[in-house]
């Protein structure tokens, strides 16, 4: 909570940055700009403390460079804001090291600064880094053997000495530490990617191997069989042998449409972007049944709806039809023609940030052994199964790119339940 909270604080909150890396550079100026208030006003009160004047013009200017880093950070000028920090910074501890005759150890933050320069401007912006990193090492060099004095020399006691080179010490460690934790951690993420793309390619590989076998074989057989029906039919000249095989090939053909359009709608989902809108959800999930109701022998399954009119979610249109189309048309697909009344019921409700869709139907159920494996890519629960394969997995890869869910309950025989979850804003 206290994480989420100092985010929004320093980026702004539901702002939407492009990259990681844009990302944790942002949040590692919030934590620069926290130290930076710190040191100002723990310094403010070093000298009060110790009866020290002269510094709080400096203390204050070190603020006042945290705050304007905050600004322009919360308004997405990244560039701007690590110029201005890491220039201001370099200046101020220059103003000090060049008065350090104590050796009060104000030179570490030169080290600091550099390592800061590299990290926040990274590869992206490397010769901003290399500028920054020879200002801070020149600007060092000049304060060390400069033998002069922007400031005017100061008198200090022991203890206030040691208490200040104690103080830059701690300062300079905490900063190094958390550059070096933020180098740590954009390269543990980056390995994290790295080897979630080399699994996710591998599993697209064998997919693809799956793929192009079972469609090609799913391609073939219909229009072999094609093949096989004209020869039939340009062997008889019986009008009702004609009238079957015509039948017959308008059956095939259908079925190659069917499969064709579920290619299609796998291959849109892995490759195009998903455009989030408000949808009232009513109207798709009428719209999916008309569109299916009407086909040949499903006229006497009565359909229920359970959706209010106002309930609507923020996601992609598209995607919610093929994953509606696929799990509604599974449920007229796989009636029981032998129940005296046959029923699909869709009901639709809000559960906390998410919506639950219910589709339950009392048709022929899925045997318990086939239940773990009807998501997967062309399985077929039996060889008289209709369709491809690719319907449910469809619905599983693209609910995944909703950052939904689902889950199957059925029993052979009484009937089948899918249920899936949907955030109500897809962010």
């Amino acid at each position: 909570m206290l994480r989420k909270k100092f985010r929004d604080l320093i980026i702004g909150k539901g702002t939407y940055i492009d990259s990681w890396v844009d990302y944790k550079n942002a949040i590692l100026r919030g934590h620069l700009i926290v130290v930076s208030l710190l040191v100002g006003i723990v310094y403010l009160f070093v000298d009060r403390y110790n009866n020290v004047a002269g510094n709080d013009i400096y203390y204050i200017a070190v603020m006042v460079t945290a705050v304007f880093t905050f600004i322009l950070n919360r308004y997405k000028k990244y560039r701007f804001a690590n110029i201005l920090f890491l220039t201001l910074i370099n200046a101020i501890v220059f103003l000090f090291a060049s008065n350090d005759t104590y050796r009060s150890g104000i030179y570490m933050f030169f080290v600091i600064t550099g390592i800061t320069s590299v990290t926040l401007f990274g590869r992206k912006d490397r010769m901003l880094a290399i500028m920054f990193v020879i200002l801070s090492v020149g600007l060092f060099f000049l304060s060390y053997w400069g033998n002069f004095s922007i400031r005017p020399s100061q008198v200090f006691t022991e203890a206030y000495v040691q208490i200040s080179f104690a103080t830059n010490f701690v300062i300079a460690l905490v900063t190094g530490i958390t550059l070096l934790y933020f180098l740590i951690d954009v390269n543990h993420v980056t390995e994290l990617e790295i080897l979630a793309k080399n699994d996710l390619l591998a599993k697209t590989n064998r997919e693809l191997d799956r793929f192009v076998y079972s469609a090609s074989h799913d391609l073939r057989a219909p229009l072999r069989s094609l093949l096989g029906l004209i020869e039939v039919t340009q062997k008889t000249h019986d009008p009702e042998e004609i009238k079957q095989c015509l039948d017959m090939m308008k059956h095939r053909v259908h079925n190659m449409d069917e499969f064709i359009k579920e290619i299609i709608d796998f291959s849109r989902n892995a490759r195009q972007e998903v455009k989030r809108e408000s949808i009232l959800l009513l109207p798709i999930v009428q719209e999916v049944i008309e569109d299916l109701k009407f086909a040949e022998g499903l006229e006497q399954i009565y359909v229920r709806l359970d959706i209010s009119p106002e309930l609507q979610i923020i996601s992609d249109t598209a995607r919610l039809k093929v994953i509606l189309q696929n799990l509604i048309g599974n449920s007229f697909k796989y009636h029981d023609p032998h129940k005296e009344q046959q029923e699909v019921m869709i009901k639709a409700f809000t559960d906390k940030d998410k919506i639950r869709i219910d589709i339950v139907d009392n048709g022929l159920g899925i045997a318990e052994e086939y239940q773990l494996k009807v998501f997967d890519m062309f399985y077929r629960a039996n060889e008289t199964s209709q369709g491809s394969g690719l319907g449910l997995y469809i619905v599983r890869e693209t609910l995944a790119r909703l950052a939904g869910s689902i889950q199957l309950q059925s029993t052979l025989g009484k009937g089948t339940q899918f249920t899936i979850w949907l955030p109500l804003r897809n962010d």
